[in-house]
Order: structure tokens, then sequence, then C-alpha cells
């Protein structure tokens, strides 16, 4: 292969990464902040509820919208932990470097540099689909009964999610063997 076909191999390869990583971004933005909006829209809590609105449970916590759904998630439903917190914020600033700094980082990007990162961040998307799809679906008896198993139960855009992984490990198999 000559020099020009690895660089545009490589180049291939980086905007591949970059537009997954966009891509995975948007699913879990999507994930943490799509389900409080829509369990807050349009609805009005009694008074002995331990909900009141979306501004005074949520929004109040951060100007950010997507801040305040992770420390929402967090401090208010304990879906997930200081350490998940900090880990999709990771990879928001991850997403946000490629999108603004990916001329910069051409020639020293490495995707191995990256892999722990989606790792964990894996974890804590898991914690949030299970969470998720335990509450769409129903806690109630009459459903632990029916042979669910509650603990590996996952959300359709965290199997999106593993999809956009697996393309990713694909790509880094490829730079691995290049």
């Amino acid at each position: 292969m000559s020099s020009k076909q690895s660089d545009a191999d490589q180049l291939l390869l980086i905007l591949s990464y970059a537009g997954f990583i966009l891509v995975a971004f948007e699913l879990v933005k999507g994930m943490i902040v799509n389900p409080i909006k829509a369990f807050y829209f349009d609805t009005t809590f009694g008074e002995d509820m331990p909900f009141k609105s979306y501004k005074r449970d949520v929004t109040f916590r951060h100007k950010n919208e997507f801040e305040a759904c992770l420390l929402y998630l967090r401090d208010f439903m304990e879906v997930i932990d200081s350490e998940d917190v900090t880990t999709i914020q990771s990879l928001r600033k991850h997403r946000n470097d490629l999108a603004h700094e990916l001329p910069k980082m051409l020639n020293t990007f490495n995707i191995d540099d990256y892999l722990p990162l989606l790792k964990e961040t894996d974890k804590a998307l898991f914690k949030l689909s299970n969470h998720r799809a335990y509450m769409e679906i129903g806690s109630g008896l009459e459903l632990q009964n029916k042979g669910i198993d509650w603990n590996t139960l996952k959300g359709h855009e965290y199997l999106i999610f593993q999809k956009v992984l697996e393309k990713i490990n694909e790509l880094h198999d490829k730079t691995s063997n290049a």
C-alpha cells in the first residue's frame, strides 16, 4: 500500500470513529434528557408526591439542561453515581473535542487512548438503560413472576449504543492490524 493510501485509510478511520462518537453521544444525551422531560411533560403531581416539576426537580440543579439531568439522575433518582457522571461528562468533552478540534488531532489521534472511556461509558449507560427499561416495562409483582431477569434488561437506545461500540472496536482492530 502506498503512503498516500495509508494516509487516506487512516483519515477514513479517524473520521469514521469521530462520526461514531457523535452518534454515541447523541444516544447518551437522548437516554439522559428525553426520559426525564417526558416524565415531567404536562404532568401535575400531588402535594404528597416526591416529584414537583421539571424546573423544581431538575433544571434548578444546573444552568445546562444536560448537566442538570445528570445531577438529577445521580442525586434525586440515585440511578447513577458520581463516577458515572464523571465518565459521561468525559464522553461529552471527547465528543466536543472531536466536533470542534478534529483537524488539530489528526496527526496524533489514537483510538486506543479512548477505549477505556468507552468501556466506562458503556457501564454507566447500562445502569441508565436497565433502570429505564425496568420503569417502562413496569416493576409490578405480576411481572416479577414472569421470569424476566431485571439485572440484564436493556433499553433500545443502549442496544444501539452497543452496536456503535462494536463498530468502534472494528475500527480499532483495523488500526491495530494496519
